[in-house]
């Protein structure tokens, strides 16, 4: 469960330390356009269609991500900007926390997250900053995008842009050959 982060100082986070909960289960993430180049060589970028019509990427397949192994990730050190800010994410207009997070409200040792702390920490990441405007700037990169339907996941639609013609189009497509690891998660389109 999410809930929006309007007060960062009651925040009581532990730690993430021996801790994949979020390697599992989280199917997909908001994405803008800068972090199309740091996810495309991983995971498939995709459109889904949500209140309108958004770019995100599939994270885990049936049950996991696909590059948890041992319980730790295999590309730790390229890992997609939202699992590095996760229990945050920056959910199109805010920024959410997700309360289901073993470390978020966990009895023990914790720590308080004040605002600037946050900005201080291993949760930020410069995609923070500005992000309503860059928020603005991929739902003007959208517009107008000639897209085609590829199924759906989880009662989610998602699609693909058929048109490439910029930087970002391409990126996105060159994306998609992952969606092979995703096969028994997605649904065919109706038509």
């Amino acid at each position: 469960m999410y809930a929006n982060i309007k007060h960062l100082h009651l925040l009581k986070f532990n730690n993430c330390e021996n801790c994949t909960e979020c390697c599992k289960n989280k199917f997909l993430a908001p994405l803008i356009l800068e972090d199309f180049e740091k996810v495309y060589e991983y995971f498939p970028i995709v459109i889904a269609k949500l209140d309108t019509f958004k770019p995100v990427m599939l994270l885990s397949t049936e049950k996991e991500c696909p590059y948890l192994q041992d319980e730790k990730c295999s590309i730790y050190e390229q890992r997609p900007p939202a699992c590095k800010i996760y229990p945050f994410s920056p959910w199109y207009d805010s920024i959410l926390l997700d309360l289901s997070c073993p470390g978020v409200g966990v009895y023990g040792s914790f720590l308080p997250l004040t605002k600037k702390e946050f900005y201080s920490s291993s949760f930020f990441d410069e995609r923070i900053i500005n992000i309503k405007q860059k928020l603005i700037n991929t739902a003007r990169w959208l517009e107008n995008k000639k897209i085609t339907p590829i199924g759906s996941v989880k009662n989610i639609e998602i699609f693909q842009i058929s048109d490439p013609k910029d930087k970002y189009d391409l990126i996105h497509k060159k994306s998609l050959k992952f969606l092979k690891n995703y096969e028994n998660l997605i649904k065919k389109p109706l038509n």
